[in-house]
């Protein structure tokens, strides 16, 4: 469960981690979902600043509502971490943020 208020954000990250080199088959979070919990009056998107898909770049914004979930992987099809999907919590300007996050893991990275 994460929780913020006005003002509050959390900066750029990925959620997936590095293997050390002595461990290249440790398990990785591979897919990620966002589940809204609440509306948040002003603010509070969840930004993707390097998405692009092949009609536009530039970045996605995710405006947090109810009910909605947002899911992404996190690991291409071979196996290596997307540097993509970086994101982001924005401040949230008015009002309060409730989310959850679920991570699936790959047992098997590399």
């Amino acid at each position: 469960m994460v929780h913020y208020d006005p003002g509050q954000e959390y900066t750029a990250h990925h959620d997936f981690g590095y293997n050390q080199m002595s461990h290249p088959n440790q398990p990785s979070r591979s897919i990620n979902v966002l589940l809204y919990l609440n509306d948040v009056e002003q603010g509070g998107e969840t930004s993707f600043p390097r998405w692009l898909n092949a009609e536009t770049a530039g970045g996605l914004d995710v405006k947090p509502e109810k009910g909605k979930a947002v899911l992404f992987y996190m690991l291409l099809p071979y196996g290596n971490s997307d540097d993509l999907t970086q994101y982001a919590a924005l401040p949230v300007i008015k009002g309060e943020k409730w989310m959850s996050n679920l991570w699936i893991w790959d047992p098997y990275k590399g």
